[in-house]
């Protein structure tokens, strides 16, 4: 799977977005990596995760950001929301690749399978 990105920029700022949080847990993109993130244990706390998408961040390519989620039951500022990892979702194809595993920060990505409901 190879992902064309232009530019590659990671921020913990506000992704301005057209649609409504509540449209935005609904999209495809967010359903399949919030399914994967939680059946593989990617994160070690499900309930202090938020998700943060940006459609097309290249052509037919979403970006979904896996945000810490402070406040309640979850330590920390709840002015803050840091990024954990990313996932680039392809709309047509599902496949996925994350930085995840990329220790070095270089932005490198590895293929993320999805969870596959039967």
């Amino acid at each position: 799977m190879t992902f064309k990105l232009s530019a590659m920029i990671f921020t913990t700022a506000v992704v301005t977005s057209f649609y409504s949080q509540a449209d935005e847990m609904q999209d495809p993109s967010i359903l399949l990596v919030k399914k994967t993130v939680e059946h593989e244990n990617l994160v070690s706390d499900i309930h202090c995760v938020d998700y943060s998408l940006t459609k097309n961040i290249e052509q037919g390519v979403d970006l979904v950001n896996i945000l810490e989620k402070h406040g309640g039951k979850c330590g920390g500022d709840p002015q803050a929301q840091h990024r954990i990892f990313s996932v680039y979702v392809d709309q047509k194809t599902h496949e996925m690749a994350s930085d995840k595993d990329d220790m070095s920060g270089d932005g490198n990505l590895t293929p993320l399978l999805p969870t596959i409901q039967k």
